[in-house]
């Protein structure tokens, strides 16, 4: 087989296009020939002494080309691949180089090995570069991502940063808030604290007046009657008797005769008469007790006889309360009496009610007393039958006005709540505990019996040391009015109220502090 360099490398025949017959050995690359090699001789075109001869010329030009220097990369073609054939033929011809082509032995493997050598060296390098692309391509990317961490890690950190300054910002704020808040409220709870101490002092002088203003008074009447005006405390309880008579007529029978009013009442009844026997040493439960009345009484005011109808019941309630639980256990006065003075606080109209029950149970608190020689007389007086119907014991009776006196003088001393202290005035001020001790104290001794002795000192442990606190050295005065002359206008009676009520003056003497109920707890 015979061929030369020019043509392998004439791409442009048209007899190299057939690819069944030629494999294409490079590419587009300036830098590398593209040689084409035949796949098969054909042994009908090639004659038999042409094979595995090469052309002297060709063989020395193809040695010369260096091949594997213009393939890029590590693996070259090594020079003298055709060298190793045509050193032979060299030293057999020693005849110098003959442009007249000769003939000599080739081996058409020789060309196929180099095709394959060839195709691999190329593959090869294709691969490697390929890789290499791969892992630059790779490189950059990791670079980026890289690069996108760090720009992202310090946007955190910047962001981080912000938002510590933020919340730093944030917690200097709320610091100097809550110090201008406190501030604020230290301001607001000293102003209320000047305030209390203002009303309280202004209560303190008012009630210094008013006890001024009833001494002038006593003096006047003392001046024009000599003692008390009896008279006019006679209409005071006629005025109540009279009070107890109209809310009978006026309230009590509409509301029996209106059946569905009535049933509506009735409920409301039996909530509310249990809540006066629930009363606790506890400001806490009053206050509950309190609102939990409040919303019944509340619930009535749409209807005015259904509203005076409870206001009436409780006025009842209050003054059973007193000579029941009262008689029995005098601490207990206390709060009943807050309770009673909240109501009065709430509910201006339950004075009227209040008071007309107090006098027609006793009628000692306003000081009035008559002769109980006779039924009318003792009726007047408060007294109970009993179910044999016959007065009942006069011990009994004692008990019962020593507990209605300790809950009213116990009202009469109480302060007002200091939200409502400086808005109205005391429904029962401490000046009622003063008229009743003035008119028992002017009393005509006749009509003086252990009954009086017994209010006398029920009063004493409900109210005496306020009533000193109020009035001073008047009170004192009338105290020892009281505790001495009264008691021994009538010693030779032997009256046990009149014995005990002595026995609390000479405490009080000694001691020089006066006793008082426990407050009550938070």
């Amino acid at each position: 087989m015979r061929f030369n360099y020019e043509e392998l490398c004439n791409i442009d025949s048209p007899e190299w296009h057939d690819e069944d017959e030629y494999t294409v050995i490079g590419g587009d690359d300036e830098h590398v020939p593209q040689l084409r090699l035949p796949r098969h001789v054909k042994r009908d075109t090639v004659p038999s002494d042409s094979i595995g001869v090469l052309d002297s010329g060709l063989a020395e030009l193809m040695n010369e080309l260096d091949l594997g220097s213009k393939i890029p990369g590590p693996s070259r073609l090594k020079p003298g691949i055709w060298r190793k054939r045509t050193k032979s033929l060299s030293k057999s011809e020693s005849k110098p180089f003959n442009p007249t082509p000769a003939r000599h032995s080739y081996e058409p493997e020789m060309f196929l090995n180099l095709r394959e050598s060839l195709a691999k060296s190329i593959l090869m390098k294709l691969e490697t570069l390929e890789r290499d692309n791969a892992e630059r391509v790779q490189e950059v990317k990791n670079e980026k991502e890289r690069i996108r961490m760090e720009q992202q890690r310090i946007e955190e950190e910047q962001k981080r940063k912000a938002e510590e300054q933020a919340r730093i910002r944030r917690e200097e704020a709320e610091k100097l808030r809550q110090r201008a808040e406190m501030e604020r409220k230290q301001q607001l709870e000293e102003q209320k604290r000047k305030e209390a101490e203002r009303k309280r002092l202004e209560e303190e002088r008012r009630k210094q007046e008013a006890a001024e203003k009833e001494l002038k008074a006593q003096e006047e009447a003392k001046k024009v009657f000599g003692l008390t005006n009896f008279s006019k405390v006679e209409d005071f309880f006629k005025h109540y008797k009279h009070r107890i008579k109209a809310i009978k007529s006026e309230i009590v029978e509409p509301v029996k005769k209106d059946t569905s009013l009535k049933s509506i009442l009735s409920k409301h009844k039996r909530k509310i008469n249990p809540k006066f026997g629930q009363l606790t040493n506890s400001e806490q439960h009053l206050a509950t007790i309190f609102s939990e009345l409040s919303s019944l009484v509340d619930e009535t005011k749409a209807n005015q006889l259904g509203y005076q109808w409870i206001l009436n019941f409780i006025a009842k309630a209050l003054v059973s309360q007193a000579e029941t639980e009262v008689r029995v256990k005098p601490e207990s006065a206390l709060p009943l009496g807050k309770l009673a003075l909240n109501l009065l606080a709430r509910y201006p109209e339950l004075l009227d009610f209040l008071m007309a029950r107090f006098v027609k149970k006793c009628p000692l608190v306003i000081g009035f007393t008559c002769n109980i020689n006779s039924e009318e007389g003792r009726y007047k007086m408060g007294w109970k039958r009993a179910q044999n119907d016959t007065w009942e014991e006069e011990t009994s009776y004692d008990e019962r006005m020593g507990g209605i006196t300790t809950l009213f003088s116990v009202i009469t001393r109480l302060p007002l709540p200091l939200e409502i202290i400086s808005s109205q005035a005391h429904p029962l001020p401490i000046v009622h505990s003063w008229q009743m001790l003035a008119r028992i104290a002017n009393t005509h001794t006749d009509l003086l019996t252990n009954t009086h002795f017994v209010v006398l000192g029920s009063w004493w442990d409900a109210a005496a040391a306020q009533f000193v606190q109020a009035y001073g050295n008047q009170a004192r005065k009338l105290m020892s009015l009281l505790t001495n002359d009264l008691t021994n206008a009538v010693a030779e009676r032997k009256y046990v109220g009149a014995a005990r009520l002595r026995i609390l003056s000479e405490d009080y003497e000694t001691s020089g502090t006066l006793k008082s109920f426990p407050e009550m707890n938070a």
